[in-house]
């Protein structure tokens, strides 16, 4: 590429700031997929109780083993 086309693109571009846009609805970080529980929340619940079985479950085969 050239020179002149970088400053073109450069100049040309439509960047737009977040100052003053609403923030984005946050969702659920703790699932795989997207999942439809927990819109406006961090975590969703239902996923977040399957997880934690499966860590309860694996920390007591862990115990039963030592």
């Amino acid at each position: 590429m050239s020179r002149e086309y970088n400053v073109a693109k450069t100049m040309t571009s439509n960047y737009s700031s977040v100052i003053g846009k609403k923030e984005p609805l946050p969702h659920p970080q703790n699932c795989k997929t997207e999942c439809p529980y927990g819109y406006g929340r961090a975590f969703c619940f239902p996923c977040m109780a399957k997880i934690m079985s499966e860590h309860n479950a694996a920390k007591k085969a862990a115990a039963s083993n030592a």
